[in-house]
């Protein structure tokens, strides 16, 4: 946690955040960086000049005003390129060929404007709940996928064992059940696993670890757990909690392991590992300081590896 003598955060437009916030409230400069997006998106340079940018905008604005709008946005959204009086691009010189000169989109206004287009969709946005084909590891019975409010969610209906719930862009609705599910598990396995290996997803900053007695959790199913590893990022909030058998997915010990027994655990979906998937094959050593075992079992061999209060894997037994 940022104390009193650290310097308040910054963005590389060296403005506050709450600063950089406030340039975005007026329609006229949301539609300029939504312009600038777009352009982005199509054959050639996508910078724009400026008549261009203010006719896709509004080509009836006064001429000083949108150019106001414009400056405003400059330097911490929005740069200008290659035109006499322009400030340095933030681009690599003859990085990915000519990007053309004028008004263009600076990394900040490109993964703003990235994150409004990547949890926007025509139409409606959800899945009603379908049958995963796979059998509960808890209950045995038939589990099932739905994708409601931006969350996917993996789930058997009859003992409500969670298995999977993440945020996941919207774009995962366009398929059908086969190939959400797989698109799903690929896309919930990268985010998942940078938490694993302790990089925040989002913001690339160190996230923290904290074990916790699974009974003193609210999360669902928790009677059917053992303990949760808490993953939590300071920098930007984000956070998940994780099985250990999670945590200990791409160690390359157990990659191996299973791999020659004929199971890939780098592409099978995380909720058909049942010792990833439960706390089935977990067992807590101790909590003072934490240390806790996952055992993989396959055709009569079994490895057990062992971590510390850090994640870090401490004891690995093959038998």
């Amino acid at each position: 946690m940022r104390d009193d003598r650290s310097p308040a955060p910054r963005t590389f437009g060296s403005l506050p955040p709450a600063a950089a916030l406030q340039l975005l409230g007026s329609e006229v400069r949301a539609e300029i960086l939504w312009a600038l997006s777009e352009a982005r998106g199509e054959d050639g340079p996508p910078a724009l000049s400026f008549s261009e940018l203010r006719a896709r905008v509004d080509a009836d604005m006064d001429s000083s005003q949108f150019n106001y709008h414009l400056q405003e946005l400059v330097g911490q959204f929005v740069e200008r390129r290659g035109e006499s009086g322009a400030a340095e691009s933030q681009l690599v010189e003859g990085m990915a060929g000519d990007h053309g000169e004028g008004y263009a989109l600076r990394p900040e206004g490109t993964t703003l404007t990235r994150t409004v287009r990547a949890m926007s969709v025509a139409g409606d946005a959800e899945i009603e709940p379908f049958d995963v084909g796979l059998e509960c590891h808890v209950c045995g019975g038939a589990v099932e996928a739905a994708y409601a409010n931006a969350i996917f969610s993996v789930q058997c209906p009859d003992c409500e064992y969670l298995y999977d719930y993440n945020l996941t862009p919207p774009g995962v609705v366009d398929g059908d059940g086969d190939v959400v599910l797989s698109r799903v598990a690929r896309y919930n396995r990268h985010v998942r696993a940078a938490f694993a290996d302790g990089v925040c997803p989002y913001c690339a900053h160190d996230v923290t670890t904290t074990f916790a007695d699974a009974a003193e959790t609210a999360y669902p199913g928790r009677e059917h757990r053992e303990v949760f590893v808490h993953r939590a990022c300071e920098h930007c909030g984000n956070r998940d909690n994780l099985t250990v058998g999670e945590a200990v997915l791409t160690d390359p010990d157990l990659v191996s392991f299973c791999r020659e027994r004929g199971v890939d655990v780098t592409s099978t979906p995380i909720w058909e590992l049942a010792f990833a998937a439960t706390d089935h094959a977990t067992t807590v050593l101790s909590r003072d300081p934490w240390r806790v075992a996952v055992e993989v079992a396959l055709e009569g061999d079994a490895l057990e590896l062992v971590v510390d209060e850090s994640l870090s894997v401490v004891e690995r037994t093959y038998s």
